[in-house]
């Protein structure tokens, strides 16, 4: 059985145990000091009627399995009875309580979740940390960059929910056998700069379900990619503003609708070409045709000779009203003998304004929501687990993943500093060894975290 938590006498008293110079102590400092987490963890709603476990327990619970990068429910269940996690939640239970809760609570609440809640206080962190002028500086050409691209967590061929997308896959030795995989996809909105990349927003591509249940006319399946990322790129605008320079985004955005709502959004956008035989990179193809390079630099850092086209006034993509820029990038790496070529679509005003060298630098950045991201998501942070499925838990705990991810990309790379730069160029690594510290930190907890400002 549970109970209701009781706060401990000594934060009841407004005198918070002294937090030491742990890692994970030093970030509940810093997060409770600057963002006010637990204002944030209380911003999450579920529609769970007089709960003995209060949301914002719960969502203190969901986060911290994020941020220590905990497998499963299942291996968090013993783990909520251990006297270190109850430490690091901040609170207390009666002595006749085995622990503070159980994961079907957890399930539970999620299932009963308000996604938007979870999201709100994503995006309130991300926003305080923009008044606190963590992005003011930019990156290149002091613009701020974000990468949009859609992710597929993971897929299943026997549990699915009303808002799983379908797929028929074939099966067997020879393939002779069909079988149906449910899967979600979620279009993602990082920042990306040299080191410290947010998550900004997140859009579910929705299923013809949850089309026909939103009232969509004319549903003949499920939406795809770019449906759901016009609808992010609009939310984006409204939620923050004009602090976002340019899109940066994949070849399934350069076709013209997207870009004239960038355009009507007042985004500038950097898109990948593929399709030579396409417009408008077969109009710079033939232009370029025959003649040399415009530009060539030599970057000693990255160890790469680069040849540079420039055409900068196309205007031969009819679903398109305006001039496009087209760059092409021709990188010779001295760890390789075969040359890589990319090719960018560049428009907008304080995007078009960027060298070809910047504008290749920033549209190979790119990668960085697969690396960054996605990569360590599914790798490190288990998102490719299934902790629980439905269609409200999914993006709501994800959300508080991402608060939990946001929150330590700030911290590394804004308060601890020279601690990046001790370790190394691998973001991945440095992350990951820091995350091991915490959990170290974690096992030698003897008094409370204190999450609250009181």
């Amino acid at each position: 059985m549970t109970v209701p938590l009781e706060r401990s006498s000594a934060v009841a008293a407004g005198s918070p145990p002294e937090l030491g110079q742990g890692r994970l102590r030093q970030f509940f400092s810093y997060v409770k000091r600057t963002f006010r987490l637990d204002e944030l963890l209380g911003m999450v709603r579920d529609s769970r009627h007089h709960p003995l476990v209060p949301t914002v327990w719960i969502a203190r619970i969901l986060f911290l399995v994020g941020l220590l990068r905990i497998r499963s429910f299942n291996a968090l269940e013993p783990k909520l009875g251990e006297p270190t996690l109850l430490h690091a939640l901040g609170r207390m239970v009666r002595a006749s309580i085995a622990r503070v809760c159980s994961v079907d609570t957890l399930a539970y609440s999620l299932a009963r979740m308000a996604p938007e809640t979870a999201r709100a206080a994503a995006v309130a962190a991300v926003k305080k940390a923009e008044r606190n002028k963590v992005f003011r500086e930019g990156w290149h050409g002091a613009l701020r960059f974000v990468a949009i691209d859609g992710w597929e967590p993971f897929c299943s061929r026997s549990r699915h929910c009303e808002a799983c997308l379908t797929r028929e896959v074939r099966v067997g030795k020879n393939g002779e056998e069909r079988v149906t995989e449910y899967y979600h996809v979620f279009v993602v909105a990082l920042l990306i700069d040299e080191k410290l990349e947010v998550v900004l927003d997140m859009e579910p591509v929705r299923s013809a379900d949850v089309r026909i249940e939103l009232g969509d006319s004319d549903v003949a399946g499920h939406e795809g990619e770019l449906t759901a990322a016009k609808r992010l790129v609009r939310r984006l605008r409204a939620t923050y503003g004009r602090w976002i320079d340019v899109l940066v985004v994949d070849a399934l955005y350069s076709n013209g609708p997207f870009l004239m709502l960038a355009k009507e959004l007042k985004f500038g956008v950097i898109s990948v070409l593929k399709k030579e035989g396409n417009e408008p990179l077969k109009e710079a193809m033939s232009l370029w045709a025959g003649k040399r390079p415009d530009n060539i630099v030599n970057d000693a850092l990255k160890k790469e000779h680069v040849e540079l086209w420039n055409c900068p006034d196309v205007q031969t993509l009819m679903s398109y009203n305006g001039a496009i820029r087209i760059v092409r990038g021709v990188v010779h790496k001295e760890t390789s003998e075969t040359p890589h070529t990319w090719c960018f679509a560049v428009t907008g005003i304080a995007a078009s304004r960027l060298s070809s060298k910047k504008v290749l630098d920033v549209g190979r950045a790119r990668w960085h929501i697969e690396n960054t991201g996605f990569y360590q998501w599914t790798q490190y942070w288990h998102f490719a687990h299934v902790f629980t499925h439905d269609s409200n838990a999914l993006p709501a705990l994800f959300w508080i993943f991402f608060l939990a991810f946001n929150l330590l990309q700030l911290f590394l790379y804004r308060h601890l500093g020279g601690y990046a730069r001790d370790r190394g160029k691998d973001v991945t690594k440095t992350i990951l060894r820091l995350i091991d510290e915490m959990i170290d930190d974690l096992a030698r907890l003897d008094t409370l975290l204190a999450w609250d400002t009181s």
